[in-house]
């Protein structure tokens, strides 16, 4: 099978039932392990939407990363910014250097402290990002579109419930 084809069928058997993945007692070594084969291809599956814009040359996935962060607030500071990437400063004004002469970002002193520069996103940059919000809805509805709504709430749930766990003091931690 071809590995996305794999990765549905997979997912299928674990999320609606077809095998004991979803009711059986798996480890967690045995979770880890079909989570390494897993996971690449979902993610491979799901890139080829939005490798168009990418290989282009209109943004990278870092540049993605702080439109997506961005498009959440009015503006940041590129120390906020850098933190939230996991990158060094110095590399994420090289990336908002190239996103400022795309149009996609603006750079702005702040108010209240001359010295602080402040990056915010654009108009051309929510359009950009819509664009590859849709690339990336079309991936997941491709890579969907076969699974029950049934299926489909229960792969919500678990990734919602995953991003909890995952977020600093939240109640699902102390469980």
């Amino acid at each position: 099978l071809h590995p996305p084809a794999a990765v549905y069928i997979s997912l299928t058997e674990y999320f609606v039932g077809r095998s004991n993945y979803f009711m059986s007692k798996v480890s967690l070594s045995q979770f880890g392990d079909r989570m390494i084969i897993l996971l690449p291809a979902l993610m491979q599956e799901l890139w080829q939407y939005e490798r168009k814009s990418i290989a282009k040359g209109d943004i990278n996935v870092p540049q993605l990363e702080a439109l997506n962060f961005l498009s959440g607030q009015k503006s940041c500071t590129m120390r906020q910014l850098a933190r939230t990437m996991g990158l060094r400063e110095s590399t994420t004004t090289g990336h908002v250097d190239r996103m400022v002469a795309m149009g996609f970002l603006k750079r702005q002193r702040d108010t209240k402290d001359r010295r602080v520069v402040r990056a915010a996103i654009t108009g051309k940059g929510k359009a950009a990002l819509k664009e590859l919000r849709r690339q990336q809805r079309r991936g997941f509805i491709s890579l969907f579109k076969r699974a029950s709504a049934s299926a489909r709430s229960r792969v919500l749930e678990i990734i919602e419930r995953l991003g909890r766990q995952m977020a600093p003091d939240t109640p699902e931690d102390s469980k």
